[in-house]
């Protein structure tokens, strides 16, 4: 069928017919932005949707809080494997919907539970729709091929298409017609934000409103719904105190795979109690196409990088329980890591703090907050002899 530009309401009837045809094959839309939606049907219901400005982040997202147990470290592997280990999949689930069948391995691996998986593909539905409301306007294209198989789970249309409406509807409602929720927000007039919350809010809203978050995500780390977040923050939008900042995807899986022949991303562990340091650098190297870990709790930090063998390790000084120097002196006592680079991460930049982690093995030293450029100038310079090939 040739693509046409239709509304909204044609939309919903375009939806509609296909339900009642039964119609299998792929819906192709795209707004007059350029943002592109794939949804994939089945009989007339919806198998799964993706696409937009972050389908990675998006699919990272509803992994983490819907499909994979993170309460130890070595669970938060999994959903980094998944979704950088596309080995299993054939050339053909590359080239059709590889987040779709990577779901499709989580189901046979036993990784997701049955409600979970439905769970993860109906936000993921309802989610793309919202942004497909937002456009107002979009073209329209039927393509009967590539259908997805097995078919984990259908979705009916018109109740995820009037969900959509509905979410869009409220965000409209609560004026944010202006704000789109896979941006992020930045503190722009840092004095004057200071000024308006409490100080212990500030330190915590520092970390979420540096422009590497976005509204989503935000809401996702809060347990709230993006409307909400948006609304939170629209007056200080709106003062000029802070602002809206695009956001990149993170990097596909299937991008990072066209390296030459037996390329393995380097792994990197972070060893660090706060969340939001670990989140930071997770970002900054997921889009840098690295594997990463990130370790919260000291006490299992030894034994998750005996396990995972990474090639660089970050690790902060002042934790509960066992602090950087122990760890690092453990470490550089075991022959396996006796030259793996030892990143030391502090809040404080003093001399002291510099030679005693030279004492016990460090090799190199990074103040908080961590800087974007300047973690990844480390990563290269550490892991241009260590990348394994």
């Amino acid at each position: 069928m040739v693509a046409e530009y239709i509304t909204l309401d044609s939309l919903a009837t375009q939806l509609s017919e296909i339900k009642h045809q039964h119609f299998s094959g792929r819906i192709l839309l795209k707004s007059s932005l350029g943002q592109e939606w794939c949804l994939y049907i089945y009989l007339g219901r919806i198998l799964y949707a993706t696409g937009g400005s972050h389908p990675i982040r998006r699919w990272v997202r509803n992994a983490t809080i819907m499909a994979v147990d993170i309460s130890t470290a070595e669970d938060l592997q999994v959903r980094i494997t998944a979704l950088t280990d596309i080995s299993a999949l054939t050339l053909a689930e590359l080239n059709s919907c590889w987040e779709y069948y990577l779901l499709v391995n989580w189901a046979k691996q036993g990784r997701i539970s049955r409600n979970a998986l439905i769970k993860h593909i109906q936000t993921t539905i309802v989610e793309v729709l919202f942004d497909i409301v937002q456009a107002e306007q979009v073209s329209y294209e039927q393509v009967a091929q590539d259908q997805l198989s097995p078919q984990l789970t259908l979705i009916d249309i018109d109740r995820a298409f009037g969900l959509a409406v509905q979410q869009q509807q409220q965000w409209q409602q609560m004026g944010l017609t202006d704000i789109l929720p896979d941006r992020a927000i930045e503190i722009v007039a840092v004095e004057e934000f200071q000024q308006i919350v409490s100080a212990s809010a500030y330190q915590s809203l520092r970390f979420i409103l540096n422009g590497q978050h976005s509204i989503r995500e935000i809401a996702t780390k809060s347990r709230k719904s993006p409307a909400i977040i948006g609304q939170s923050f629209r007056s200080h939008l709106k003062s000029g105190t802070l602002c809206l900042v695009d956001l990149p995807d993170f990097t596909s899986p299937v991008d990072r795979g066209k390296h030459p022949h037996g390329f393995i991303a380097p792994l990197i562990v972070c060893i660090d109690d706060s969340p939001f340091v670990c989140d930071r650098l997770e970002q900054i190297f997921q889009q840098e196409g690295f594997q990463f870990i990130s370790v919260m709790d000291s006490l299992k930090a030894i034994p998750i990088v005996i396990a995972k063998k990474p090639q660089l390790i970050f690790l902060d000084l002042v934790m509960p329980n066992a602090n950087g120097y122990e760890i690092c002196s453990r470490l550089r006592k075991i022959g396996a890591f006796k030259d793996t680079p030892i990143v030391i991460l502090t809040g404080n930049d003093g001399v002291i703090d510099r030679v005693r982690a030279k004492v016990v093995g460090a090799t190199d030293f990074l103040t908080k907050p961590v800087q974007s450029e300047l973690v990844i100038e480390i990563a290269h310079k550490y892991l241009n002899t260590t990348a394994v090939k």
